[in-house]
C-alpha cells in the first residue's frame, strides 16, 4: 500500500537497533546544570564542568546501546556523556526513563521518544548488474625460439548484464523529548529536543544477473 505507515507502537527494542543515528536539535538548560567528564591522560580522571542556563543547538549521538553522547554545537569542551554498563534500552516508542546511578551523572533523564516508518510501494526494475564466471584461457611461453610451451590456467572473468529488481524506499522519522532532572527530584535542569530522518533503499527481490 502506498504511503504505508507502520508505527512501532508496541515493539521495545533499543534505538541503537539501527546504527549511526545523531538526533539534532536543541538542548534549554534552565538553570545551572552540572554534568561529569572524563579527562586527562587516557581518560582516567573524571571532572565536572558546569553548564550555564542558556539555548544551545545540540546533537544527541548514538554511539552503542551503552553509550550515548549529547554535544552541545559551537562548544567542543561541552561533550556529555550518557554510559553505562549494561544496555540503556531506549524503546523505539515509549517513555525513556534512565537513572543517574546508571550513567554515573548527576541527573536523571526522563522522556518520550516516537518512531515512524513509512514504505512505499514496490518498484519492479531491469538494472545493469556484473558477475564472475570462471575461464581456463592458455599462452604461449617460449623461453627460446625454438623451446615453446602452452600454459593454461583458470581465470575470473567479470561479465556485465542484466537482472530484475524489486525494491522500495523506507522513510524513518524519529522524534525525542526529553528531560535533564535533578537526581531523584522532579526539578528539571534543561531539555532536549531532537529529531532524526533516515531515508533508505530496501531490496525486496533481486534476480539472477545475466
Amino acid at each position: 500500500m502506498k504511503g504505508l505507515k507502520v508505527l512501532m507502537g508496541l515493539m521495545v527494542v533499543s534505538l541503537m537497533s539501527t546504527s549511526c543515528v545523531s538526533l539534532n536539535g536543541q538542548l534549554d538548560v534552565k538553570q545551572m546544570m552540572a554534568a561529569k567528564k572524563k579527562s586527562g591522560f587516557l581518560h582516567l580522571k573524571t571532572t565536572e564542568i558546569q553548564i550555564r542556563p542558556d539555548l544551545y543547538s545540540a546533537e544527541l549521538k548514538i554511539n552503542s546501546d551503552k553509550s550515548y553522547s549529547l554535544k552541545l554545537a559551537g562548544h567542543d569542551n561541552i561533550l556529555i556523556p550518557i554510559k553505562s554498563s549494561k544496555d540503556l534500552n531506549i524503546p523505539s516508542n515509549g517513555h525513556v526513563a534512565i537513572s543517574h546511578n546508571d550513567i554515573n551523572q548527576p541527573f536523571d533523564i526522563q522522556g518520550e521518544i516516537t518512531t515512524d516508518i513509512n514504505d512505499s510501494e514496490r518498484s519492479d526494475v531491469i538494472e545493469d548488474c556484473t558477475f564472475t564466471i570462471t575461464e581456463n584461457h592458455c599462452q604461449k611461453i617460449c623461453d627460446r625460439p625454438e623451446a615453446c610451451s602452452i600454459v593454461c590456467k583458470d581465470e575470473q572473468v567479470t561479465i556485465n548484464g542484466r537482472h530484475e529488481v524489486v525494491f522500495h524506499y523506507r522513510t524513518t522519522q524519529r522524534d525525542l523529548n526529553m528531560h535533564f532532572l535533578k537526581a531523584d527530584k522532579p526539578e528539571v535542569l534543561a531539555s532536549f529536543h531532537g529529531s532524526d530522518t533516515q531515508n533508505e533503499r530496501i531490496t525486496d527481490y533481486s534476480g539472477v544477473c545475466r
